[in-house]
Parts: structure tokens; C-alpha cells; sequence
């Protein structure tokens, strides 16, 4: 649980949302949704019944709610099991007096795969069981409340990333040719959890190790039991969390001193990062920054080596939106966004040429009143391994 976190405050923001919105009560089935409003680590297929006035229930599985109740703030917890959680969630609107009133679900679309956006099969059986309702979606509202960061969470989230820098600095000590991918995410993930890392978050495999042809091929890398050769390029991209709060932070080394044409792929990637971050400042937009870096880059001969630019981060749940680019998609990115003091972005950019390297750049920033600030002290140069 976020024990920093002022939950009674956060609630009446919350409240005050679904109000301002016209509705009456929430049915949230969206992992981040869940953990914001309940702190909680809900691993389960849940849901979180939120009037625009009273008392919130969440509704999980019957092994797990007695936990949750007894770690979190919430006092009204329920477990399904006979009945499904969108039936309680029914018996819950009707004992609240609302079935007839606007009813609010989280509907659309993802990158991120355990997003939880309610199910075809759920929506149908909470507008059957709710004939009088009107049902409306209030899935962008609810990510606009999201992306301005309480002083708390961006207090948590310096934490959860100094542990996880000092998860990279374990492997900057040890790493060396002849050790297994693997071996290097069990270093990193056992650094993480002596520092009071809760979990090894990320879907796309933990502690994410690539080496050699590895770092090239694609943006997602467990790690494997390759064995990290002489002078390939090694990929470090390790994740903890602390209180909820998601630590993320992608660095690289190289095992030996560069070749040349090596060399120019590492200038090209920390010429381009250090351009991405001084651009980070309150008052412009996703796009307008993005844009930026996407011409710079063209400028320079190297669009088609450099992608990014970043994605959403925050507590359980709350990773992805919005992908930090200059092209609009719905539900996963707002170039239009104009970023203010609060808003918390995992900065990314990748540059890969294939049969040369790959390199990583993830870094947690927030935007303050005159710029912005990187959580992480781990440097943009990659380490170089000489012995």
C-alpha cells in the first residue's frame, strides 16, 4: 500500500471528477484505476464501484480481499466468486440507490496488455442488469486525472528510482563476457529487492538483459541464457517498485573498447537523448517536443536508427499511456497534451542499426515550473567495459 498517500484527498479529487463529468457512479475495471483509488496491490480481475458521493467498494476475488482489506485503506472490500464481480458490482449500484443514474465504465484500447478495459461479455451483463441506466465511458477523463502526479508520488517515485539505479550499478560492477543474460537479471533483480523493491513489474520480462544482436531486434527483452560475448553492446533495462510506485530505468554497456562504427552509434544515441531531455519544459506539448527530435534526428542522417520518445508511468497499472510521439491514436497517445508542473513521463529512445548495436535510453522525468527534473542519477553514456 502507498502509505504516503493522502487517500481521503485523493478520493474527494476523484469524486469531484465524476461530478464535473455528470456521473453518478463509476464501475472501474482498469488496473491503474483500481490501484489509484484503492492502493493497493489487486492482481485479480477486479472492480471498483466509485459514486460521485459516498463510500467506495472494490470488489475482487474471495482468497484475496481478506488481504486487501487488512493492507489497504479501504474498508469496504468484498470477495466474488459465486456471483461475478460485475454482478456485485450491480448489487452494490442498487444498494447505493443509482441503477437508474449515469453509469460510467472504462472502455477503449491499449498498447499495454493488462490495461483491463471492460470486456464485451462484462458491458453486456451490466447493461442487461441495468435497464434504466445510461452507460458512458470515462476512460479519457480518468487518464487526464492521472497524468498530473501528487508531491507524494513524485517523492515515492525518486525512490523507487534511486533502487532501481542502484540495481544498475550492481550490474556496472560485476557484468563481464561469459556471463548468461540471465545471471546479470538475477544480479539486478536480487540489488533491487535488498533496497525494499515489491516486484519485478514490467510484463515484458522483469529484469529485461539483451546482448549482442539482441539489443538490435526489438523494443521488449527478457533475458535469455545467451552468453554476453567480447565486445558487444549489453542492454540493461531494469525495473523495481517501491509503495506501488513503478522504477524504471534502461542503461547500457559495451564489453570492450568501441569499434568505429560503434562509436558513431553511441554519439548519435547520446547526442539525440541529451536533445530529447533539454526539450522537456512546462507549457509545450507532447508533439510539439517529439517533433522536434524526429526532425533533429532526419537532420542528422539518423531517422532510422532513433525511435521513441516515451511512455506513461506511474503507480500498478498506470504504464504507457501516453506514448510520447507527434502522431495521434486514440486511447494511446495526445500530441496536443500540453505538459504542466506534475506530469510524470518515462523519457525513452532507442538506437539501433542492425550488425553494429542497440541502445536503450528510460529515465522517469517530471515536469517542474521553469523545466523539468530526471529522477534517475545513472548517466546517458553508456558504461565501457575496457578489462
Amino acid at each position: 500500500m502507498q502509505v504516503h498517500i493522502d487517500f481521503q484527498k485523493r478520493l474527494a479529487r476523484f469524486q469531484s471528477m465524476l461530478r464535473e463529468q455528470g456521473i453518478d457512479v463509476l464501475v472501474g475495471t482498469r488496473l491503474k484505476t483500481i490501484t489509484h483509488v484503492s492502493g493497493g496491490f489487486v492482481p485479480w480481475r477486479s472492480v471498483v464501484i466509485v459514486p460521485a458521493e459516498g463510500e467506495i467498494q472494490l470488489v475482487t476475488v474471495n482468497m484475496d480481499a481478506p488481504r486487501i482489506l487488512a493492507e489497504g485503506w479501504l474498508e469496504n472490500v468484498v470477495g466474488y466468486g459465486r456471483h461475478s464481480m460485475i454482478e456485485m458490482a450491480v448489487r452494490r449500484i442498487r444498494e447505493l440507490g443509482l441503477h437508474a443514474g449515469r453509469v460510467a465504465v472504462e472502455d477503449g484500447y491499449s498498447w499495454y496488455l493488462p490495461e483491463g478495459m471492460i470486456t464485451r461479455h462484462e458491458y453486456t451483463t451490466l447493461e442487461a442488469a441495468l435497464p434504466e441506466a445510461e452507460l458512458t465511458n470515462l476512460t479519457k477523463p480518468i487518464d487526464h486525472l492521472m497524468l498530473i502526479k501528487e508531491p507524494e508520488q513524485i517523492a515515492l517515485m525518486r525512490q523507487a528510482t534511486a533502487i532501481t539505479d542502484a540495481a544498475q550499478e550492481a550490474v556496472r560492477r560485476v557484468a563481464r563476457p561469459g556471463m548468461a543474460e540471465t545471471e546479470i537479471a538475477g544480479i539486478a533483480e536480487q540489488a533491487a529487492r535488498d533496497l525494499g523493491s515489491e516486484f519485478a513489474w514490467t510484463f515484458t520480462g522483469g529484469q529485461e538483459i539483451a546482448s549482442g544482436h539482441r539489443t538490435w531486434t526489438g523494443a521488449c527483452t527478457p533475458s535469455t541464457r545467451k552468453v554476453v560475448q567480447r565486445g558487444e553492446f549489453l542492454l540493461i533495462d531494469l525495473h523495481a517498485m517501491y509503495e506501488m510506485m513503478l522504477g524504471d530505468v534502461s542503461h547500457n554497456a559495451i564489453m570492450g573498447k568501441p569499434t568505429a562504427e560503434q562509436q558513431k552509434l553511441i554519439d548519435a544515441y547520446v547526442e539525440s537523448c541529451h536533445y530529447l531531455t533539454a526539450a522537456l519544459k512546462p507549457g509545450r506539448t507532447i508533439g510539439d517536443v517529439a517533433g522536434d527530435v524526429r526532425r533533429f534526428t532526419v537532420e542528422k542522417g539518423w531517422g532510422d536508427m532513433i525511435r521513441g520518445f516515451g511512455h506513461g508511468i506511474g503507480a500498478f497499472g498506470n504504464e504507457w499511456y501516453p506514448s510520447f510521439t507527434d502522431f495521434a491514436m486514440e486511447y494511446v497517445s495526445e500530441p496536443d497534451y500540453v505538459m504542466q508542473p506534475g506530469f510524470m513521463e518515462i523519457i525513452a529512445l532507442t538506437c539501433n542499426l542492425p550488425g553494429v548495436g542497440g541502445l536503450r535510453y528510460e529515465r522517469a522525468w517530471v515536469i517542474t515550473e521553469d523545466g523539468a527534473e530526471c529522477m534517475s542519477k545513472t548517466p546517458i553514456e553508456p558504461w565501457v567495459y575496457e578489462g
